[in-house]
């Protein structure tokens, strides 16, 4: 890989920032930029693949209308002959190795979506975690009369998705030990729990089995028994499943639905 100098340190950059502790939102804009800048691109978007919708959610893009990526969202993305093949590769890929430039610029997607935003020749890359789930993508394209992509900006992805992928397991693992503690601190405040009642709240929230809790507690099972009597007692609830659902729907309906929710308006980053 024939970089440059500046190239390099761009790269370097772009890495440090994907393992920078950034939360995923902030961290997939920040590498789009640097990402534009090293490849010499126009335009970037990145979304998550939601499986349980089928559907690719939460954006974050630049250099795009907000308007053009809600209409991807709502229709195109159902409609768009290049994303799902892209998708399956393991690897940063040219639009053109799914679909040669002449047939992509006579399809609909081409000419009411990628098209309205300028948008003509493309780069995905997929990034998958160790379960095989699709954590996030980044797209990046040129306009026309650009250069299409080679090669050599195909490697610069490949290099940086491993640190995409431990940037967003490092900022999913912070953000479901803050939600903990922002849940402990609720129980703490609304239902006055015990410190060890409040431990013991905790592990049963994380599933934890009553021996696993007996033992990471160094309590016996007949004082944890007593200790979770007293939890389901202060929270009117007969069971475990009972416990869980209303701390976690009490907590939200708390303020903390919307800080968690993946939906709302789309954030529009310019450069």
């Amino acid at each position: 890989m024939n970089l440059t100098q500046k190239q390099w340190r761009q790269l370097l950059s772009t890495i440090k920032d994907l393992n920078d502790g950034l939360d995923e939102q902030a961290l997939r804009e920040r590498a789009g930029r640097k990402l534009i800048d090293l490849l010499s691109a126009d335009y970037f978007a990145s979304f998550v693949w939601d499986e349980a919708a089928g559907a690719f959610a939460n954006p974050v893009f630049i250099n795009m209308s907000a308007d053009n990526l809600n209409r991807y969202l709502a229709y195109y993305q159902f409609h768009d002959p290049i994303t799902r093949r892209l998708q399956a590769y393991r690897r940063a890929v040219s639009v053109n190795e799914v679909m040669d430039q002449q047939t992509l610029v006579r399809t609909e997607f081409f000419n009411d979506f990628l098209a309205k935003d300028g948008l003509h020749y493309g780069v995905n890359l997929y990034i998958y975690d160790g379960n095989q789930r699709n954590i996030g993508d980044f797209r990046i394209w040129r306009r026309r009369g650009k250069r299409n992509f080679g090669a050599e900006e195909l490697g610069i992805l490949d290099l940086a998705a491993p640190h995409f992928r431990n940037g967003v397991s490092n900022a999913r693992k912070a953000k479901r030990e803050w939600r903990f503690e922002a849940i402990r601190r609720h129980m703490a405040n609304q239902c006055a729990l015990t410190r060890r009642e409040l431990d013991v709240a905790e592990a049963l929230l994380k599933g934890r089995s009553n021996k696993q809790m007996s033992a990471d507690l160094c309590i016996s099972m007949p004082t944890l028994r007593t200790h979770v009597q007293h939890i389901y007692m202060k929270f009117g609830v007969h069971s475990r499943s009972e416990f869980c659902s209303k701390v976690i729907w009490e907590w939200r309906d708390g303020g903390q639905r919307r800080r968690f929710s993946d939906a709302g308006s789309l954030p529009d980053f310019k450069r």
